[in-house]
């Protein structure tokens, strides 16, 4: 961890932020729930007074955040179905909205017609919200898979042009994140929203639950159980993942210092790394006795899975606005591990 880039990040921020109530959709997930503890950080370490309201289908969800908050009357909790609206009416400065599933969560290969409910109509909801509440950011988590199949040595810019097969299952959940982007900017130019796209690679750290689908999880629930990790694949895709408080701090400087109508690419530069070396780095990290070992499916996309390659996104312009990445790749990894392994005692209790 870079403590000096982690003490700049809070005092620009927590001055941006000072007495300002930030809305968060999906509160209870793992990117909502870092963006609520770090704005409580901020209310700890820099006396921010900031704001937050917390929308999740479950208070059981916002329960911790709600409990462990700084000053008891920062966090509120909405009990909220997006698809039918937000229940409440309260100002809010800013709306980060990150409800909605993961690509990594297969609800595609079981109800894909779910992605695009809860996708398109929840980020109506958001959106709708924003404008009756004349809200000064809206920002919206999107993904690094609106780009499609791209695979080579150059990295991906914000302006890549898509190359998404409409009727190959998987890429549902893309065309939703496309297509709310879209919404963004209809918004933007009809209601004068300031609009801002997180394009967010694999991102993970403190805070996936132990049963979390994706594959980082698994391989550490296999070092944490010591289990074999078994690649269903070669591990050759490669990308550059994220440290989920780094996620945080990025969607605050876009919010800060973005420029409307835009979409920035979110990802650790020096984090480029094969799904098989994650794996193998997992193993040694954790003192396991796990193994990797290989059980190549015949049909990868059956399980959901895209096809390997390597998808590094340029991070040039996110940087340019003054972010800058504090966790590094042995971090993140050591905090997932710890993470889940303190959840899972927790639940053995």
């Amino acid at each position: 961890m870079d403590q000096t880039i982690l003490n700049e990040n809070s005092r620009k921020l927590g001055a941006f932020l000072k007495d300002k109530t930030v809305m968060i959709t999906g509160a209870g997930g793992l990117i909502g729930s870092r963006i609520a503890q770090y704005l409580d950080y901020l209310n700890e370490t820099e006396g921010s007074h900031i704001r937050a309201v917390l929308l999740d289908l479950r208070e059981g969800a916002c329960k911790p955040l709600l409990e462990k908050q700084t000053d008891p009357e920062a966090f509120t909790f909405v009990a909220c179905d997006l698809e039918k609206g937000i229940p409440c009416t309260c100002h809010v400065d800013h709306i980060i909205h990150c409800a909605g599933f993961s690509g990594g969560s297969k609800l595609h290969l079981t109800d894909p017609i779910k992605v695009f409910d809860t996708g398109l109509k929840g980020t109506r909801a958001a959106l709708d919200y924003a404008a009756a509440h004349g809200c000064a950011g809206f920002l919206y988590v999107s993904t690094y898979e609106v780009y499609g199949q791209v695979s080579g040595d150059n990295k991906i810019a914000e302006t890549q042009v898509c190359d998404l097969d409409t009727f190959e299952l998987r890429n549902c959940y893309a065309e939703v994140k496309r297509l709310c982007e879209s919404l963004l900017c209809a918004f933007s130019k009809q209601y004068g929203l300031n609009v801002y796209a997180a394009r967010l690679t694999s991102t993970f750290g403190s805070g996936v639950r132990y049963q979390d689908p994706r594959f980082f999880a698994e391989f550490a629930r296999c070092a944490i159980e010591n289990r074999d990790i078994v690649l269903k694949s070669h591990g050759k895709t490669v990308r550059s993942y994220l440290d989920a408080d780094d996620a945080a701090i990025a969607f605050l400087y876009i919010l800060m210092n973005g420029e409307s109508c835009n979409a920035y690419n979110l990802a650790n530069r020096n984090n480029e790394i094969s799904i098989r070396e994650i794996a193998e780095r997992i193993i040694a990290l954790s003192g396991t006795e796990s193994k990797l070992v290989f059980d190549i499916a015949e049909d990868a996309a059956k399980l959901g899975m895209r096809k390997e390659g390597r998808t590094v996104m340029d991070t040039a312009k996110i940087e340019a606005i003054g972010w800058r990445p504090v966790y590094d790749f042995d971090d993140t990894l050591n905090k997932l591990i710890g993470s889940m392994r303190a959840s899972k005692e927790a639940a053995a209790q």
